[in-house]
């Protein structure tokens, strides 16, 4: 989804949903990390003056494939794969400059 598209009610409260679910299931440093990258795509949305984007046709295609079962799924062992590499101390944190970029950590 671009960041300059607005969600419907249904949509937001439906992947706050989402992310309550996965958030509960993480440690609490992860679930820190998360709140982390929500901050810097909420400071990105707000950089790049919300609605100034215009959702493409790319937006549209991405959407539709998140939204089947089967990316789900992938995204759900993605994030287990991530969490077992942090638990093996095989991950590194993001950080961030003031501006949003990201730097070696």
């Amino acid at each position: 989804m671009g960041m300059g598209r607005m969600n419907t009610t249904a949509e937001t409260e439906k992947y706050e949903r989402t992310l309550i679910q996965i958030v509960r299931r993480l440690p609490p440093e992860c679930a820190s990390e998360v709140l982390d990258f929500a901050q810097f795509l909420e400071f990105q949305a707000a950089k790049a003056g919300e609605g100034d984007e215009v959702y493409t046709e790319d937006d549209a295609r991405w959407d539709a494939l998140l939204a089947t079962e089967e990316s789900q799924r992938l995204l759900e062992k993605m994030a287990d794969e991530a969490v077992s590499e942090i638990e093996a101390g095989q991950a590194r944190p993001m950080v961030f400059t003031e501006d949003g970029e990201i730097v070696p950590g």
